[in-house]
């Protein structure tokens, strides 16, 4: 079923648009929204970096306002929906091949509930945007989860799903008539499977043959990650597969831009886990994106029932320019006994090459509300010299709104090693409004950055004006009109970050306690550390709860340099604090033990 959606009133305006165009281009879930448990020994804000504003918040300039307010970048439209996506973020702004930038969002238009659509703005190479507060894509009522890619020619493809006036949900994909047009053609594809369940949540990626790939999640017991194909720009679909049973709202398609590979990743929970809401990170991959094995599922992660953390709803991917995969997720904190999980988290990178390596450490308290993290919603970009960028939404408990939430701020930071390591990160967006009213908060979330990275990072995110999500039930915060904002953010100075150039200050060489190395470790790994005074030292082990599990040094010791090393055989992977005390003097660190 093909349908139209024209839009007579902006027709003219749209000719118009049409002729210059053609002239200048001829013949050239709730589960952690509870108040968090978990009380960390120190806030780890050490080694971040809050950029001045007014020097690296560097957007295109637009035919429009710019958004008033504290956050950076430029107004691509409104929501009252400050909720994005119910899983991962997905990929709401694209680059096409001529340099435009295509963006969608859910957008809820005046009290968010009832009244709820899918829109699009575009500006293209020249700086030149479509329309002031953007155009809505959807016919039919109540559209919303939206992601996007572009064909060939730049024509933007969005889906997303609709009650198009019945119940349950539809999955839509629409096709704009002309490359920044506006005027969407919507396709129906295949989202009902025998069981009369439907599939919605969609995900999409356009590969270089141009097939349009979808995947999504039907709600049925239990719930199924599906998948279908388009090779004819929408008009006929592969039949609906079903790649695996999951629990969570998870799973999206990635292409390359060097091969015909296409993969699809999701997360799938652990077999007799305790809670199944949790679990492993999978992906399943066509060498030419037409012929899949649904049962060739490649599990990443192999946590245990021992382990302290798993993979949750936050996942994103990427191929590189040596068509290597690249993988991303967060986990919060988890007990494998009772199955309660917290919001401290951490963002992981795993590539063939590299294995599993940390991103960012978010291992402290914070109210983000519900579907959300301390370190949530991480996105993944790659430049041609295959630098990785990541970045992610930050929250703390010194930044809260009056209604108790966390207000949200976007990091990022690199590698220039495809992932081993991590530069430091980098506070992009930089407005803290602590103990903010509704209508005066700067809560930045729902990020979404382009995959490809030029010298620019690309974002799409929402400047929500009173922190928590308002369309959940019940409400967190108070519903607001918020921006939906474009960053362009540089990529050098994460790069200078990632490669040692930007040196922290120094520390003084008196009573130091410095990371472990390697870190994250499996069984082994040294501490060093310094004391300014001859005497009594002592370094100790503790687990998440408190209860020591080691000391490695209770004696005098000369001032100095000292190395120890911690032989950690015995215990089950997670995170441990280790607490150096000595003449009054006391330092604690995190670390990582993976086996």
């Amino acid at each position: 079923m093909i349908r139209h959606f024209s839009r007579e009133v902006q027709m003219s305006k749209k000719l118009i648009v049409l002729a210059t165009a053609v002239f200048l281009l001829s013949p050239s879930y709730a589960f952690l929204s509870e108040t968090p448990k978990y009380h960390p020994v120190e806030q780890p804000m050490v080694g971040d970096f809050e950029v001045d504003r007014a020097v690296y918040s560097v957007p295109l300039s637009k035919a429009g306002s710019q958004a008033e307010v504290l956050s950076p970048g430029f107004q691509v439209g409104t929501t009252h929906y400050d909720y994005q996506t119910n899983g991962s973020t997905g990929n709401r702004v694209v680059k096409d091949d001529q340099g435009g930038y295509h963006f969608s969002w859910m957008n809820g238009i005046g009290y968010w509930e009832g009244n709820r659509h899918v829109y699009y703005n575009f500006v293209d190479e020249n700086g030149l945007w479509l329309q002031d507060g953007g155009l809505q894509v959807n016919t039919e009522e109540r559209a919303g989860y939206t992601t996007i890619d572009v064909l060939a020619d730049g024509r933007a493809t969005v889906v997303y799903h609709s009650d198009q006036g019945a119940s349950p949900l539809w999955l839509t994909v629409a096709i704009d008539f002309f490359r920044g047009f506006g005027d969407f053609i919507e396709y129906d594809p295949p989202d009902l499977l025998p069981s009369e369940v439907r599939a919605y949540w969609p995900y999409i990626s356009v590969d270089r043959n141009y097939n349009i790939h979808v995947v999504g999640r039907a709600n049925g017991d239990p719930p199924e990650l599906v998948y279908t194909r388009s090779g004819d720009e929408g008009s006929n679909w592969t039949g609906l597969a079903v790649i695996d049973t999951i629990n969570q709202i998870t799973g999206q398609p990635i292409s390359s831009r060097v091969s015909d590979k296409v993969a699809v990743i999701y997360s799938h929970y652990l077999e007799g886990d305790v809670n199944q809401s949790f679990g492993d990170v999978l992906y399943v991959e066509s060498e030419n994106g037409i012929d899949w094995d649904w049962t060739e599922r490649v599990n990443i992660t192999n946590y245990t029932q021992q382990d302290t953390f798993r993979a949750w709803l936050d996942l994103d991917a990427i191929y590189d320019y040596n068509d290597q995969l690249h993988i991303i997720w967060n986990t919060p904190l988890y007990d494998p006994v009772t199955g309660e999980a917290w919001v401290p988290s951490i963002i992981w990178h795993w590539s063939e090459a590299t294995g599993i390596n940390m991103v960012a450490d978010g291992m402290w308290d914070s109210n983000p509300g519900s579907a959300n993290l301390t370190v949530s919603k991480p996105s993944i970009g790659v430049d041609e010299d295959n630098n990785l960028f990541v970045i992610w939404t930050q929250f703390t408990l010194d930044d809260v709104s009056v209604g108790s939430y966390s207000n949200g701020e976007l990091y990022a930071c690199a590698s220039i090693n495809g992932g081993l390591t991590w530069g430091r990160r980098v506070n992009m967006t930089n407005s803290p409004t602590p103990d903010c009213w509704p209508g005066e908060c700067d809560s930045d979330h729902w990020s979404s950055m382009a995959e490809i990275v030029d010298t620019t990072l690309h974002i799409l995110y929402i400047n929500d004006k009173d922190a928590g999500a308002v369309v959940r039930d019940p409400p967190e915060g108070v519903d607001t009109e918020n921006s939906v904002l474009y960053l362009a953010f540089p990529a050098d100075r994460l790069l200078q970050m990632a490669s040692g150039e930007d040196h922290q200050p120094s520390i003084p060489d008196n009573f130091v306690l410095r990371q472990n190395c390697p870190n994250p470790f499996n069984s082994s790994t040294a501490i060093e550390f310094e004391t300014r005074v001859s005497g009594k030292v002592e370094l100790s082990i503790y687990n998440l709860r408190g209860d020591r599990v080691g000391t490695l040094v209770n004696d005098i010791l000369p001032a100095g340099r000292h190395s120890v090393n911690w032989e950690a055989e015995e215990v089950a992977s997670g995170v441990y604090f280790y607490k150096l005390s000595s003449s009054g003097e006391t330092q604690s660190k995190r670390m990582l033990l993976l086996k």
